[in-house]
């Protein structure tokens, strides 16, 4: 899937954007016809078609169940077939990756967040920049929660927090806001 993720304050970052991991197939000048034998070659694009469709259909299933209330409904590409069938091959999820009103909240969202990013078994690079960009939510969440409780970490915890912090802030704006801001897709 290809994917464009969402600054990490923005409203929402669609992620489980999967792209089957073969090349794309083209299937000459059209569909066979129901009174021809497919040819073994045909029938090996078939198959393969058969075979991203169920691939990426997995990946965004994965996407979707790890992200519970915060992943929405799966949409996905499709390509026609030499047999006239159509298959998916590229596939996305929109999760909301934005704060929640109060810090643990926020880091509740966050780790679930990233769960669902992850949760397929070939995350997509894009899958990876939105988990990234989960970590930098949820580190800010954190640091907001030490500061309204008054409670400060230990100094190694809060120099590691730090660091930690500062390469997920990194990580989050090296990525491209999207049109329409808010939104981010996985790809695989």
């Amino acid at each position: 899937m290809q994917a464009v993720a969402g600054d990490v304050s923005s409203i929402g970052a669609p992620i489980g954007m999967h792209r089957a991991p073969s090349r794309p197939l083209s299937f000459g000048n059209g569909a066979v016809s129901a009174t021809e034998p497919a040819s073994a070659e045909t029938q090996q694009q078939v198959q393969k078609l058969r075979q991203s469709d169920a691939n990426v259909r997995q990946h965004e299933a994965a996407h979707q169940s790890a992200g519970g209330g915060h992943a929405g409904a799966a949409s996905f590409t499709y390509t026609r077939g030499p047999d006239g069938k159509s298959y998916a091959t590229a596939g996305e999820v929109q999760v909301d990756i934005s704060a929640e009103a109060d810090p643990s909240s926020t880091v509740a969202k966050m780790e679930q967040v990233k769960a669902a990013a992850l949760a397929p078994n070939d995350p997509s690079p894009q899958d990876l920049r939105v988990a990234a960009q989960a970590d930098a939510q949820k580190l800010k969440a954190e640091s907001e929660q030490r500061q309204q409780g008054g409670g400060t970490a230990p100094p190694a915890l809060a120099a590691r927090g730090a660091s930690a912090y500062a390469a997920a802030q990194t990580a989050a704006q090296a990525l491209t806001a999207p049109p329409g801001g808010g939104l981010g897709r996985l790809v695989v």
